[in-house]
């Protein structure tokens, strides 16, 4: 394979396989079509709205992009994504701040010609922010083509208000049956907050959960990008990447990428399954610094050898709509991994220095009350890491 030729097909790989952004080709979008036909349905309704939720790393984003993808010549689409410092009144200003109305004004002098003015919606925000001027505003720009806005990662703002303002705005939005749709994309928390600021609001918020995907459609992930990328693949390598992503797109992205990497570096045009273990280590080393290190701290001993088991077992625990586990998942994991049937006081501690123990880097966020305490992974990207390093230390 000429250059030309290998940089031609990485490109293609590079689109194809994606685990640092969200998918928005519809082609490369492995399942998920109940979710994607839930939120067409929804969009149609007047009065009808959704919430996106689930554990992070199930590709909440991937979807919410590929139905404004899909939806983008039907309905005016606006995408808005939040950080830590929004509050309500910047939400809907950036929101309004994308959109562009147009309307018609008469020109200076004699005739009667008129001429379109351009002008971003955010205009028509009245100079105090709240529900029912957004669903004026809204009403506004919806009055001639339906109107679609969705707002991604609705579970960072800190500020307490954004959860019953929201829910306020889209009673309003329903109750006035505006021809705007409003999706927000969150973890379960947000369902939560959302429901108890409003519990009528039940009957205009469509609730869309998004699971881990099945083994099939993560070998789906890979066979898609494989074929978009021109390549072929080896079954066995497409079973290991299902079988060791565990339903997290991110993760089957992350191998299908370096799988096929590693293949064109070798000159041919077919993943093999040898091409697995590569790709895995290729993983771990791309890891971010500090991912490797919280990992480092949190495991490292002199003596006690059961951190690095008992951290896998976290990972690997079956986990709930939020993400969180209990000790007894742990514990049947951790017979799994070490072939020894620990009690749970054995790596009770364990769990609390993961949790409350500076030295052991706050690795999961501990939640609940007491002798009921479930346990949460702070960064999303962490349970992949450990799972990839205890394939390579031999663990699993």
């Amino acid at each position: 394979m000429d250059d030309a030729a290998y940089i031609d097909t990485m490109r293609a790989v590079g689109r194809a396989f994606s685990p640092a952004a969200p998918i928005t080709d519809r082609d490369l979008l492995a399942g998920r079509q109940t979710q994607l036909r839930t939120l067409a349905r929804v969009v149609a309704q007047s009065g009808q709205h959704a919430l996106i939720y689930g554990e992070r790393g199930v590709g909440k984003t991937s979807v919410a992009r590929v139905t404004q993808a899909l939806l983008d010549d039907a309905v005016l689409t606006a995408y808005y994504t939040c950080n830590s410092e929004d509050v309500f009144e910047t939400i809907w200003t950036g929101i309004l701040g994308e959109i562009s109305v147009v309307t018609r004004a008469p020109n200076l002098g004699f005739g009667h010609e008129v001429r379109q003015v351009a002008s971003s919606a955010v205009d028509l925000l009245a100079a105090e922010v709240g529900p029912h001027t957004v669903v004026q505003a809204l009403g506004a720009v919806s009055a001639s083509v339906p109107l679609l806005v969705i707002i991604d990662e609705f579970d960072r703002p800190t500020d307490p208000r954004v959860s019953p303002l929201m829910a306020d705005t889209i009673k309003i939005l329903a109750d006035r049956a505006v021809r705007a749709t409003v999706i927000l994309v969150g973890v379960a928390d947000s369902v939560e907050e959302l429901v108890a600021e409003h519990e009528s609001i039940q009957r205009a918020l469509v609730q869309v959960q998004m699971p881990r995907m099945t083994e099939e459609e993560s070998r789906d992930i890979v066979r898609r990008g494989m074929a978009a990328a021109g390549l072929d693949v080896e079954g066995a390598f497409v079973d290991e990447v299902a079988v060791l992503s565990q339903g997290l797109p991110h993760v089957a992205h992350l191998l299908g990428l370096h799988g096929a990497t590693r293949a064109l570096d070798t000159g041919r045009m077919t993943v093999r399954r040898d091409d697995f273990d590569d790709a895995l280590n290729e993983a771990l080393r791309a890891a971010s610094q500090s991912v490797r290190e919280r990992y480092h701290n949190a495991t490292f001993s002199n003596s006690d050898t059961l951190y690095k088991d008992v951290l896998l077992a976290c990972a690997l625990a079956e986990k709930d709509d939020m993400g969180s586990f209990a000790a007894t998942d742990v514990r049947q994991r951790l017979r799994e991994i070490t072939h020894r049937d620990y009690e749970i006081p054995a790596f009770a501690a364990h769990l609390k220095a993961f949790s409350v123990s500076r030295t052991r880097g706050g690795i999961l966020k501990r939640i609940g009350a007491k002798r009921r305490f479930r346990y949460r992974f702070r960064d999303p990207l962490m349970p992949s890491y450990i799972v990839m390093k205890g394939r390579v230390d031999g663990l699993i």
